[in-house]
């Protein structure tokens, strides 16, 4: 994709009217009710690499997902919300600290419904986007695929695996490409995780699934060309916050997907875990590798994990989109501070 200038002041106005206006739209006109939920918290979901910011004795959220499923569990209706996040040292052209998600959740439907979502919303944005500049317009995908992770993998590295091995089988597994890509395992710190198992799993999965993202599945990605892609059913060690069940051929996978256009991650989706017990395990896994990896261990959100438990949360299934990323495509711009908003000091 050939790049353009930065958008003007007047431009960005123009361009993030015109994106909010038409997500709202399209997620209201498709059954939707619009909340809004608190930005300081006590706690946020747990993950591996992502550090929260503080804000005078709380954190900032880093995703507005746990309030969100807290509002699901006390009987609201499918909603969303259009929220500003935080996250410690992303930059980067595609990172920053503060940015914006559009995140959703349905009721008693799955992952293949918020994927058609997915779809709808990157269309009317690149629509809404090309109507407010006065450039050629950006055409959105017109053709969706979803491929499976694991066998993704298996093709793009020549190896054989099932997407639920250990540590020990995992290393196995890829001894074959080692010479490709070096190996994959050597920055997990074992001797501190010998004693975790779980965690041990965890980190050994993230690090092949980050290797294998750089080395093989970005440049996979931009050979789809203008066909986004979902990618869907992935290892059960990266399920994070989705359930883990059989997929049509039989395997267990974790119920989660990822959304790419361009080559670009959009959106990361779930059907939500819904079992509190499971989810306090997943939470502490992460700890202990935030641990074995030397960064702090975070709070759990307790009040949370209560009402997951009782009322508990409902079958559903759930997705957040970076719309910084989705006005970049669609304004064929390079980097996030083309299209961002900034106001610096007066006459800076």
């Amino acid at each position: 994709m050939s790049h353009r200038p930065p958008l003007s002041d007047r431009q960005r106005v123009d361009v993030w009217d015109a994106t909010l206006h038409a997500t709202r739209s399209v997620l209201r006109g498709r059954g939707l009710r619009e909340v809004l939920t608190p930005v300081r918290l006590s706690a946020v979901a747990v993950e591996p690499f992502i550090e929260p910011i503080g804000a005078a004795g709380g954190l900032l959220a880093t995703s507005p997902e746990l309030p969100m499923k807290r509002l699901l569990a006390r009987g609201a209706p499918s909603i969303f919300q259009v929220a500003p996040c935080f996250r410690a040292a992303e930059h980067g052209d595609l990172h920053r600290e503060q940015f914006h998600l559009v995140e959703w959740y349905r009721l008693d439907h799955d992952a293949d419904t918020m994927r058609r979502d997915v779809e709808a919303v990157v269309a009317a944005v690149f629509e809404a986007v090309s109507a407010a500049l006065e450039e050629p317009a950006v055409a959105a995908p017109s053709t969706w695929i979803e491929v499976s992770a694991v066998p993704l993998m298996e093709r793009t590295l020549g190896v054989s695996l099932r997407g639920d091995e250990d540590v020990a089988a995992l290393a196995d597994a890829l001894q074959p490409v080692r010479g490709a890509l070096g190996d994959p395992l050597a920055a997990v710190p074992h001797e501190h995780l010998v004693s975790s198992p779980r965690a041990h799993t965890l980190a050994a999965w993230t690090a092949f699934f980050s290797t294998w993202c750089d080395a093989r599945l970005d440049a996979w990605l931009l050979e789809q060309g203008a066909v986004g892609v979902h990618l869907v059913e992935f290892p059960t060690a990266l399920a994070a916050l989705s359930e883990v069940a059989p997929s049509a051929d039989g395997r267990q996978v974790a119920h989660r997907f990822e959304s790419h256009v361009s080559g670009r991650e959009l959106a990361n989706g779930y059907r939500e875990l819904r079992d509190a017990a499971e989810q306090r395990r997943r939470f502490d896994d992460v700890n202990v590798l935030r641990d074995a990896m030397g960064l702090r261990p975070l709070p759990l959100d307790e009040a949370f994990l209560s009402e997951l438990r009782e009322p508990g949360l409902p079958p559903c299934a759930g997705v957040a989109l970076g719309l910084e990323r989705l006005v970049l495509l669609a304004s064929a711009r390079r980097r996030l501070g083309d299209v961002t908003i900034e106001l610096g000091a007066p006459g800076g």
